[in-house]
């Protein structure tokens, strides 16, 4: 079964690399007429970009000669290759297959030790679980060298194949322990997590979904994610708002892997599962989605933008690489917006070389354009809706802090990432002629140039939210260590003893994956105690809560109850309030977002809000009445709002741009709301008042 599973080329296809002319990747590189010398880095290459492979002065092969450094397998390998093209498919296909089977074996290990730690009744905050929880690092670290030793030893290139999948299992397992006893993720209901609980529950109760807020708009913020864990929810019987924690383990265990298995395309399977560690270094836990975006993108972009393919490879056709981009696009589109500035950064390097091939242009170009036509369901509708909408005013974009402006410069950090950091950014400038180095340079660039264009927009009063883009540099510079680590290790090996580089390299290596875990482990640690102690749905709280933690505010199940009980209108009733988490937890349509900043661009924020103005003025319970049965927007059905002496007050944050937003409430006459036209309840300070039909 080990020579079943092995790998005889490390996912090689066995077919040349082809380019837009059909290029021998034997005689031409994969980044165009001048690659012969600007290949791809890989532990091959040399730092010329020479072939590092060649004889040492006696003749033999030298220290640095890796077998899988092009072909991805072992001179074994090799042999076993040649006679499995001759009719092992089922061999080939177990290879292909190999990084998902260690996923799979890890994920149930994963499981299995989750599952004796329930039984066990253990505590998140338990000094022995925490100690467990640092000391796991160590332990995957230790496995993936041995796993390492182990293939070298015998000859096989498996262990790439499983290093991201010993990465993403202590990803998740952290993940699972520290939120065991809670089915909050790590942010609960707090800031942006209330609209991503809102999308998920309306994906949850309607295939189409739509926006999370609004009735009759469609969803303008990227559903995919959003969709995949609403329709679990559905399916599985479960409630929208649990799968928010469930996402964050299953992102958490996919997205060393996803990395690994794109990065893998551009550089030697082992240098991509080194690659792999990476999201735990920079782990993006409160926008998950956006976290798996990151770590793909920049390996995609190689393949599209740079026509980057490892020697040995057949590059994916432009469909495969479309399709893949139009998933990523309706996850989370923002990085997206990069690309035009690295497009321009390409022409004007071309035409300084003096070699414009606009052929190298056009094939991006027509790649995005299917991931265009791909993720059309979502953008089309939204787009139409934006030309056709009565009224379009963008506020999504709008929020800003003093930190928005903050430079992204962690290789100028005193920290381990800091020398990581800035150790990939001298590797890439003295690489630049490489084509890899070259376009890693190249977003690089051209994500500090989006931040100098933030600015402009900025002062012309339209923000881009640049700082979003700014979590690219210490992927694209982990990256560059990686590729300069590899290399400062072929070039020790080429002057010291070979043996000696090597125990050196495999203790970097070690080192590297302690910190990627230790680092990881403490960004989970810091942010548990939020999900333990924040009221559940029904009032109570999770069973590991801190000693001084006390439920707070109306419970969203109890509002719930009334509003299903009393409520006898078609379909989910449009509900005035400033209760964002009965919002968030229940399929209800909302009149108007609670949040200026996460109002859909046609929801029509200011007019409604200046129409709940002008309604507070009503003279009577009747105008009252009748004004929310008929209004240029969507009839209010329930008013779920805070009761304070003789007024009825409805909370919400403004936008306040240049400074973020502001809280601002409206109040409305309690003598307006009585049992002639509503169905009145009360619950601690809410009155919720059904209106009656």
């Amino acid at each position: 079964m080990e020579r079943a599973l092995d790998d005889p080329a490390a996912g090689d296809s066995g077919q040349p690399v082809t380019t837009l002319a059909d290029r021998d990747h034997r005689n031409i590189g994969p980044d165009g007429p001048d690659a012969r010398r600007e290949r791809p880095q890989d532990d091959s290459a040399g730092p010329d970009g020479s072939d590092a492979r060649r004889e040492r002065p006696d003749g033999s092969a030298g220290p640095d000669h890796d077998p899988d450094a092009v072909r991805g397998g072992t001179p074994s390998d090799a042999a076993h290759d040649r006679g499995g093209r001759s009719g092992s498919r089922l061999h080939r296909g177990l290879v292909a297959l190999r990084p998902l089977l260690f996923a799979a074996a890890v994920a149930v290990v994963v499981l299995a030790i989750q599952a004796l730690g329930i039984a066990a009744g253990y505590s998140p905050f338990s000094g022995r679980v925490q100690y467990g929880m640092r000391a796991a690092p160590i332990v995957v670290a230790a496995l993936a060298a041995a796993a390492v030793w182990w293939a070298r030893r015998r000859g096989r290139s498996w262990d790439a194949d499983l290093i991201p999948a010993l990465f993403g299992g202590l990803g998740a397992l952290t993940v699972l322990t520290g939120l065991h006893g809670t089915p909050f993720d790590l942010y609960a209901l707090d800031g942006d997590q209330l609209f991503r609980t809102a999308a998920v529950t309306r994906f949850a109760d309607s295939w189409w979904g739509g926006d999370y807020t609004y009735r009759d708009l469609p969803a303008y913020y990227a559903p995919t994610y959003f969709w995949l864990l609403g329709r679990v929810a559905d399916l599985a019987g479960t409630a929208p708002w649990h799968m928010l924690k469930y996402g964050t383990v299953a992102v958490s265990f996919l997205t060393p892997i996803v990395s690994y298995l794109l990065w893998r395309r551009v550089v030697p399977p082992r240098v991509a599962a080194l690659v792999s560690a990476v999201p735990l270094i920079v782990p993006g836990l409160a926008e998950t989605y956006a976290w798996i975006v990151l770590v793909a993108f920049v390996p995609w972009w190689l393949q599209v933008g740079h026509d980057l393919t490892r020697p040995g490879l057949r590059r994916w056709s432009p469909l495969v690489l479309g399709a893949i981009g139009a998933v990523l696009f309706t996850v989370y589109y923002y990085f997206f917006f990069v690309i035009p500035i690295v497009l321009l950064l390409q022409i004007a390097w071309a035409r300084r070389q003096g070699r414009v091939d606009w052929r190298e242009i056009g094939r991006p170009l027509g790649i995005l354009g299917i991931s265009a036509l791909g993720s059309s369901p979502y953008w089309a509708p939204l787009a139409w809706n934006f030309l056709t909408g009565p009224h379009f005013e963008s506020l999504n974009n709008r929020w800003i802090t003093l930190n928005s402006g903050k430079l992204a410069l962690p290789m100028l950090e005193p920290s381990v990432l800091g020398a990581l950091c800035l150790l990939g950014l001298v590797f890439l400038v003295l690489t630049a002629r490489e084509a890899l180095s070259r376009a890693l340079l190249t977003l690089l660039v051209a994500v500090y140039a989006w931040h100098v264009l933030g600015f402009l927009f900025l002062v012309a009063g339209t923000p881009l939210m640049s700082f979003r883009m700014r979590e690219l540099v210490p992927v694209v510079l982990l990256a560059g260590a990686a590729l300069g680590l590899v290399r400062v290790a072929r070039l020790a090996a080429r002057r010291f003893s070979a043996e000696h580089v090597r125990r050196l390299a495999a203790t970097v290596a070690v080192l590297l994956a302690v910190f990627a875990g230790d680092r990881f482990v403490n960004v989970v640690l810091a942010e548990i105690d939020n999900a333990h102690n924040r009221t559940l749905p029904n009032g109570q709280l999770p069973p590991f809560h801190s000693p001084d933690a006390k439920a707070w505010g109306s419970p969203p199940a109890e509002l719930s109850a009334i509003i299903d009980a009393r409520y006898r209108g078609e379909g989910r009733p449009v509900v005035l309030t400033g209760h964002s988490d009965l919002m968030a937890l229940h399929p209800y349509y909302g009149f108007v977002q609670w949040n200026a900043n996460y109002s859909h661009p046609t929801g029509q924020f200011r007019n409604r809000i200046e129409f709940l103005t002008e309604l507070s003025r009503a003279a009577t319970p009747a105008e009252f009445a009748g004004r929310l049965r008929d209004n240029p927007y969507d009839r209010i059905d329930v008013l779920v709002l805070h009761r304070d002496a003789d007024r009825l007050v409805f909370k919400f944050r403004d936008d306040a741009f240049p400074f973020g937003t502001t809280r601002r409430e409206i109040s409305f006459p309690s003598r307006l709301v009585g049992p002639e036209h509503f169905e009145v309840s009360t619950v601690d300070d809410t009155l919720v008042a059904v209106l009656r039909r």
